[in-house]
């Protein structure tokens, strides 16, 4: 096990505050995709720890996209991240990146796959309706 598994993203201040129990998912996530978001954590909403963090490095896809926030849904036994975007005509769209789900310890992903309504229904996937709730 590497050191930095063993650190907190930062000093939780009870054990079960939600970003001490949304570390693994973040950590798993950030090995997965090879980008480190520094996620806020919002509030809870339904049991979920809801955070966001900001998306920015567009490329040449900044002629396009104006914002767009990465939204994790994190619960102590699953995760489900997503992102919300804004187009420069202010359209506002959601697209889900992957769900993660933890058994026995062990983090599990599961790519996103708009077949499998088992792990990613359409109450789960719904972003947009998180960050807009938020306002």
């Amino acid at each position: 096990m590497k050191l930095i598994n063993l650190i907190p993203l930062r000093e939780a201040d009870e054990p079960t505050s939600p970003e001490l129990i949304a570390t693994p998912y973040f950590r798993e996530f950030q090995t997965a995709h090879g980008y480190k978001p520094l996620f806020k954590f919002l509030g809870t909403k339904s049991e979920e720890h809801i955070f966001v963090a900001d998306v920015t490095h567009f490329g040449w896809l900044d002629m396009i996209i104006s914002d767009a926030k990465l939204v994790a849904k994190i619960t102590e036994k699953t995760a489900i991240f997503g992102i919300v975007y804004t187009l420069t005509g202010l359209e506002r769209f959601d697209a889900t990146v992957c769900a993660m789900k933890q058994k026995d310890g062990q983090i599990e992903r599961i790519p996103f796959d708009n077949k499998d309504k088992k792990n990613f229904g359409a109450a789960q996937t719904n972003f947009l309706k998180v960050i807009e709730d938020q306002k």
